[in-house]
């Protein structure tokens, strides 16, 4: 009888520390999901490229998580105020907030998350541009991301627009991380994100993205470490490229002053 006791115990034990599973990934987006439905007209399953930004403030993208997104039609009716937008917004962090405490989360209150619904709609929040609510559980990452763009991914001619909003986690982060930040810490590059776009040798092209702008970036190891020999939006001159020996693969288009 002792036994079955402590086994009951544990099978109640603080999840805080424990990251998800798939399963109980699963299961928490079907909580989501539920939840969003009683407020948005539409609600999918999706992903979300989920940007985190760890304690040295080095920001790493989880492309692809999984995720619920929610449609909110109508937004351009919408005032100057943003009155829907901040009104639908205040509904789904009070329906996300409850699941997120009850699933034994903890609310990331650094620079992960916005400062505040009216910051966001008056778009002076620069790091985050959206407005973003972090959760964080053991290694598993989580974001609600309310977006203030009244806007339509539908390949149709006059689409109807809509606000969104996405709930996504992740239990990649650290792969990413070991991916990712020798880039960011060798390269001194906060408040962005880098994909490697191509590699050959000791040599890489970078995309490298703010919240809404970015442009491409070529680098190098020397003497273990990455350096960059080349960044912009246009092409490459054909100068530097070959100053540097930068591979066709790298760099396949150039242009001559």
């Amino acid at each position: 009888m002792a036994l079955m006791s402590i086994t009951a115990c544990s099978s109640s034990e603080d999840k805080s520390s424990v990251s998800l599973t798939k399963v109980s990934g699963d299961a928490l987006l079907s909580k989501v999901q539920s939840e969003l439905e009683a407020i948005a007209p539409i609600v999918k399953r999706s992903t979300l490229d989920l940007w985190w930004v760890n304690e040295d403030g080095y920001s790493i993208i989880n492309d692809s998580s999984p995720a619920v997104e929610a449609q909110f039609p109508g937004c351009v009716n919408d005032d100057s105020y943003y009155s829907m937008w901040i009104a639908n917004a205040k509904k789904i962090v009070a329906a996300i907030d409850p699941v997120m405490v009850s699933e034994g989360f903890t609310f990331d209150s650094s620079k992960n998350s916005s400062k505040s619904l009216t910051y966001s709609t008056n778009f002076n929040d620069s790091e985050h541009y959206d407005y973003i609510k972090a959760y964080f559980r053991g290694e598993t990452k989580a974001v609600l991301s309310i977006s203030p763009d009244c806007g339509s991914s539908l390949p149709t001619d006059n689409p109807e627009m809509y606000y969104s909003a996405s709930f996504g986690y992740t239990n990649d982060y650290q792969k990413n991380y070991d991916e990712q930040s020798p880039f960011l810490y060798d390269l001194g590059l906060k408040d962005v994100i880098v994909h490697v776009l191509e590699a050959e040798g000791d040599f890489r092209l970078l995309a490298v993205n703010y919240r809404r702008t970015g442009h491409a970036t070529i680098v190098k190891r020397i003497d273990g470490k990455w350096t960059e020999l080349w960044s912009g939006q246009d092409l490459i001159s054909c100068a530097i490229r070959d100053k540097f020996e930068i591979p066709i693969s790298i760099a396949g288009d150039c242009y001559d002053y």
